[in-house]
């Protein structure tokens, strides 16, 4: 049974049309990119409106005390999590809100579901990377039972924007789908980087693990999975060093593929050059872009975006990135780092060290062109908008 918390009403008991409901069936503590925009947007909007969250995601007691915006976790067996939703929406069916965001996929399967008319007219929809190989071309069995995709696509079709994480993100969608129709309604919205969290800053993470002054760090952070390009990067690190470059790679992390990277540094006898420093909190993250030399990821997925590069930048560190996806969108190729196409173009720019010629102060200024404060500001015109057009709309 989910429990309501703050109605978001006037002492007059009349609607207040400054709040905002945020549903992400994906939300902390679990740990992902849709699960951090939603933190991130409710955060900062609710310095200005009244936020509610709604999602399924269980946390430990207490977990919410640290957010300054209402948490609200609806209880959702296996199998019937979208009737929870729909009980939710239903609560709440006569409240106004001035924009209802449905932040991920099972969030607008929802909307799609069971949302009353009133909340899809004022809502904003989320494309972060996945979906349509997930509810499009390649459905798992499960996803075609219950229908995922016709009422993912309902809730799209009733929300007033679509916001794609990227312009990547908005070609792939439109083209895997051949929901063509969906394109005037939607608006890029990168996500935005935290400069509270991130920005340079110095520490003892050479001491703290003995690496020689000689060396140039590398740091690469993401869930170790083998997509990620680990393989390639681990051959391309061993064959440099062999060669006589001195390199120290920090790997931050943790995944399915630890395990088997592990081995095989240890049968290229490269031990010495690589540190584990597993999952680390955005404060120690921060410690370690701003201690790197350069970040590289050569991820073989087509990433909707490529947030973990602006991260690092914003540190003040260079980055390198496979030439894909919506990672193009996130390095000035030259300028803030550098993207390639192959092993071979990733190998002579660390063995020519190419990183140490970028100026810190671009790369800074790259980074804040998507710092969250104004990613905020372009979503806050967007739900203005939004309750601008609706409110016109109904007479209001």
């Amino acid at each position: 049974m989910d429990y309501l918390v703050g109605m978001n009403k006037n002492e007059d008991g009349r609607h207040d049309l400054s709040a905002i409901l945020l549903v992400s069936h994906a939300f902390p503590p679990d740990v992902g990119g849709a699960q951090q925009v939603a933190v991130q947007n409710a955060r900062m909007l609710s310095k200005t409106h009244k936020v509610e969250v709604l999602t399924s995601t269980n946390a430990p007691k207490g977990w919410d005390q640290r957010y300054d915006f209402t948490v609200t976790r609806v209880s959702t067996p296996f199998g019937v999590w979208p009737l929870r939703y729909a009980r939710a929406f239903a609560a709440r069916s006569s409240r106004s809100y001035r924009a209802v965001i449905f932040n991920d996929p099972a969030a607008l399967y929802a909307a799609g579901l069971s949302a009353p008319s009133s909340f899809l007219k004022r809502g904003i929809g989320y494309l972060h990377g996945t979906e349509p190989e997930l509810f499009f071309s390649e459905p798992k069995l499960l996803y075609r039972l219950v229908r995922f995709r016709h009422y993912f696509k309902r809730g799209l079709a009733g929300c007033r924007v679509i916001l794609p994480v990227s312009k990547y993100m908005q070609r792939k969608f439109v083209e895997q789908t051949g929901l063509h129709g969906f394109q005037s309604k939607m608006s890029v919205a990168y996500a935005g980087v935290d400069q509270s969290v991130f920005y340079p800053d110095p520490s003892d993470i050479r001491d703290h693990h003995d690496i020689e002054d000689t060396a140039d760090v590398l740091l690469s952070a993401s869930r170790l999975v083998k997509q990620k390009g680990y393989d390639e990067m681990l051959q391309i690190f061993g064959d440099l060093c062999r060669e006589g470059h001195s390199l120290h790679w920090i790997i931050a992390g943790d995944g399915p593929y630890r395990e088997s990277l592990l081995q095989e540094v240890e049968r290229e006898g490269l031990s010495d050059c690589v540190t584990w420093v597993g999952e680390l909190t955005q404060d120690n993250l921060r410690q370690y872009y701003s201690a790197a030399d350069a970040f590289w990821l050569l991820s073989k997925f087509r990433e909707a975006f490529g947030l973990v590069y602006l991260e690092a930048n914003a540190c003040g560190t260079p980055v390198i990135g496979r030439d894909r996806g919506g990672v193009r969108e996130a390095i000035q190729n030259g300028t803030t780092g550098f993207l390639v196409t192959n092993a071979e173009d990733c190998r002579r720019i660390l063995a020519n060290r190419r990183y140490q010629s970028l100026e810190t102060e671009d790369v800074l200024d790259w980074a804040g062109d998507f710092g969250v404060k104004k990613a905020i500001q372009r979503l806050q015109k967007i739900i203005d908008q939004v309750a601008c057009s609706t409110d016109t709309e109904m007479g209001s």
